[in-house]
């Protein structure tokens, strides 16, 4: 059956993933740099407000590299199942 066969070549640009794992990586490095501001001084409410601001940037970045990484999805289902319905014919 041609629509079990699976194309040699992926339906989507490597370089799509590359970025993808990036945005991922910032989000942890903005993440962990969130964290160290609190570090040690957690009775300080500057630090606290620091925090807040650096969290929510992070929280920012994981949602982008989240969308996307859904968006890289969506666009690789629907190439196979354009493919799927090229090769039923």
């Amino acid at each position: 059956m041609a629509a079990n066969t699976r194309e040699a070549s992926t339906p989507f640009a490597p370089d799509e993933l590359a970025r993808n794992a990036e945005l991922f990586y910032e989000a942890d490095r903005l993440e962990k740099d969130a964290y160290d501001i609190i570090g040690t001084s957690l009775a300080n409410a500057d630090a606290w407000l620091r925090f807040t601001e650096a969290k929510r940037v992070a929280d920012t970045k994981r949602t982008e590299a989240y969308q996307d990484l859904m968006r890289i999805r969506r666009s690789t289902l629907g190439s196979r199942s354009s493919q799927a319905l090229c090769n039923d014919r």
